[in-house]
């Protein structure tokens, strides 16, 4: 971050006198404390947050309004500030153990990772900085935010009547065309096969020519709690004998068609116990995370300038 020395800001000021036209290099959109915030770090917080979490947010990121964008970074930068003042500190080990594991659990090596990043116009060391920036902010929130309140199996029970239809069970006939992300033309070969669909050729002869998947395009079942979030979000969208537009997981590139939706009987309150209670630990989580946040905010200096 930029820090504000004021007397570098009038040094520059009067460097550059007013009957000249002076190149403007970037924007200042905030001021947070002691710390300056420009346009350009926002953008390229938002492309390496992205890219260090691997999520499935892609689109609503890219989406977000700039002052949305800038909110998530202030709040970041304000944790930062806190890491600071308490010291907390994380190691070159543990950014490096990081990114084995996402190597790990998206199936890429080294040299795709960096190329990916390469695509996406993510300089590495950016890479490894928002990563640092991710375990930073983990260990300030688990510092600042309480785990000790304690969920009963009367509130979990209360949770489960009151939210049966989260709990039915649904089972989807599919047809599926995978590319692989281990090909290096994998989003190109995908968007050429849901071009294909458009043009009104079948799903299982496009699936034929285009699809890494052994079955090819056969139609299977597959039960919706078995789905990664991001197809069981995709096919959710969908009405049978649709597909869905190409959708990126960490394993490569997806066309989903749906074919029938069949629901079954509503899951035993033994068998979703559990993740009744991640969410409902997920949600007091979250709120303490807000009100930690809103405390920040209140006893620091923050000016917006867009």
């Amino acid at each position: 971050m930029n820090r504000i020395l004021l007397g570098i800001v009038a040094a520059s000021l009067l460097a550059c006198p007013l009957p000249v036209r002076c190149e403007v290099l970037d924007k200042i959109v905030a001021i947070v404390n002691d710390d300056i915030v420009t346009l350009r770090e926002v953008e390229k917080y938002v492309a390496v947050e992205k890219k260090s979490r691997y999520s499935s947010m892609n689109e609503y990121v890219r989406n977000m309004a700039l002052r949305e964008k800038l909110n998530a970074f202030i709040e970041n930068l304000l944790i930062s500030q806190q890491a600071r003042k308490l010291k907390v500190e994380v190691g070159d080990k543990e950014v490096e153990a990081t990114v084995a594991d996402i190597k790990k659990q998206n199936m890429i090596t080294e040299s795709e990772l960096r190329e990916q990043l390469k695509i996406e116009k993510i300089d590495y060391k950016d890479f490894l900085d928002g990563i640092r920036m991710n375990i930073t902010r983990n260990r300030v929130l688990a510092r600042a935010i309480s785990h000790d309140f304690t969920i009963d199996d009367n509130t979990l029970k209360e949770y489960y009547d009151s939210h049966r239809g989260e709990f039915v069970q649904e089972e989807y006939e599919i047809q599926h065309i995978f590319v692989s992300v281990k090909r290096a033309d994998g989003a190109e070969r995908a968007r050429a096969a849901l071009g294909k669909l458009e043009d009104g050729r079948p799903f299982t002869e496009v699936a034929q020519e285009y699809s890494d998947e052994p079955t090819k395009g056969e139609v299977s079942s597959v039960k919706k709690e078995d789905l990664i979030p991001e197809l069981r979000e995709a096919l959710g969208l969908l009405i049978p004998e649709t597909y869905s537009h190409v959708v990126q997981t960490p394993y490569g590139y997806h066309i989903l068609k749906l074919v029938e939706t069949k629901k079954g009987e509503i899951l035993a309150f033994e068998d979703v116990k559990e993740k009744i209670r991640e969410a409902i630990f997920r949600k007091e989580s979250e709120k303490q995370y807000k009100q930690y946040v809103g405390k920040l905010k209140a006893v620091s200096y923050i000016e917006v300038k867009i």
